[in-house]
């Protein structure tokens, strides 16, 4: 089956769901052991598929059958039963190696990626007491950004039994670092059970906040803590305060049809708020996994479009179908691109976009005093 007939977003999600073998004698080419740290079964391996296009991929143990490493001349080509492509392997960023090779707390707690830093967090003790300690966080972070890895910082807070879900644990690590770092920083969390502290998150840096509806990181064991319904109205509000495009919400496809899932992507993008398809590695079991995907993008593209939705907040990600790649689910992959350039890549733009959020933040924050003093509060 020739490639000109196969989508990219195909390919990834082939990828997610069978992972991909490299045999031994490849793994000793420096552009391919660039991109691992064992070359152990288990370990993931990033991918290009094209151009801002990306995938991690579970390493398969050699022989298994599925997606497979090779060798054409002077180019690496994936093989696998959706048709072959040239890829690219991406290498892993000398700061993040060495906090592999010695597993230590942090190590186990971040991961890259694209140009997202992800810093994995939960409340420990009482008072205000992190799993990770400040200055950890902050020097990985200064690590990642002196290598030119990563533009972007996203906490990960999980399920905290708080009411406002560690957000007070989470405010003097945000203010140090906009202090330190010129960057922009995400939350990814759960909605406090006063949506009042959604107007705090703001005013203490936040840029972007993700409150995921289909559970953290694509598990189910926090669906048992807070309704959907809890999250729909926390996201509601957060897109009154947060800048048009800053709100997002994960999304994992379960058995309900297909029209249900569009209906959901409506409610979300006509209130202003994004959505970002988790893609599962079981999620074979919807035996039209991409035709369903492909119609999704289709349909979410034309529901941002409707809604004037700015996607420069976006970045490519591995795991997810967002608004900013559907092309590459929807379109010939020799023209498929990004929907917009995010603006993280380049530092005049991330430095005059940060001037205007720091701007919009003061006069945000001076309104929320405004309302108390007018309250008499």
């Amino acid at each position: 089956m020739g490639m000109d007939k196969i989508y990219h977003g195909q390919i990834k999600l082939g990828l997610i769901q069978r992972g991909l073998t490299v045999p031994p004698i490849l793994q000793g080419l420096s552009e391919v052991s660039s991109g691992l740290c064992s070359g152990q079964p288990g370990e993931e391996i990033t991918l290009a598929l094209a151009e801002d296009f990306i995938v991690k991929a579970n390493l398969n143990p050699p022989g298994q059958d599925g997606p497979k490493l090779v060798s054409h001349g002077d180019r690496l080509r994936l093989h696998m039963r959706e048709g072959e492509i040239d890829v690219g392997i991406i290498t892993i960023p000398e700061f993040l190696k060495k906090q592999l090779r010695q597993r230590t707390p942090v190590s186990e707690n971040i991961c890259l990626d694209g140009y997202c830093l992800n810093i994995f967090l939960r409340a420990i003790g009482r008072g205000k007491k992190l799993s990770m300690p400040m200055e950890a966080i902050l020097s990985v972070i200064q690590s990642a950004f002196e290598e030119g890895a990563a533009d972007l910082v996203q906490l990960n807070m999980d399920f905290c039994e708080e009411a406002n879900r560690g957000f007070d644990r989470l405010a003097p690590l945000v203010e140090a670092i906009k202090k330190r770092f010129n960057t922009f920083v995400a939350l990814k969390g759960f909605p406090p059970s006063d949506p009042g502290v959604i107007d705090l998150m703001y005013a203490s840096g936040f840029d972007i906040i993700d409150f995921p509806l289909g559970g953290f990181s694509g598990t189910i064991k926090s669906k048992k803590k807070m309704t959907a319904q809890q999250v729909h109205s926390a996201l509601e509000y957060s897109a009154g305060v947060f800048p048009p495009g800053t709100v997002w919400t994960d999304l994992a496809l379960g058995p309900e049809p297909l029209s249900r899932c569009k209906e959901g992507i409506d409610r979300l993008v006509d209130s202003k708020i994004i959505p970002l398809i988790y893609l599962q590695r079981n999620s074979s079991e919807r035996p039209d996994g991409f035709r369903d995907l492909a119609e999704l993008a289709e349909h979410m593209d034309k529901a941002i479009q409707r809604n004037r939705l700015p996607l420069k907040w976006l970045y490519p990600t591995c795991r997810f179908l967002s608004p900013l790649d559907t092309r590459f689910f929807t379109e010939d992959p020799l023209q498929a691109r990004l929907a917009v350039t995010p603006v993280y890549r380049s530092g005049l733009g991330r430095k005059t976009s940060a001037g205007f959020a720091a701007l919009r933040r003061k006069l945000r924050i001076r309104n929320v005093s405004d309302s108390f003093e007018s309250a008499g509060l």
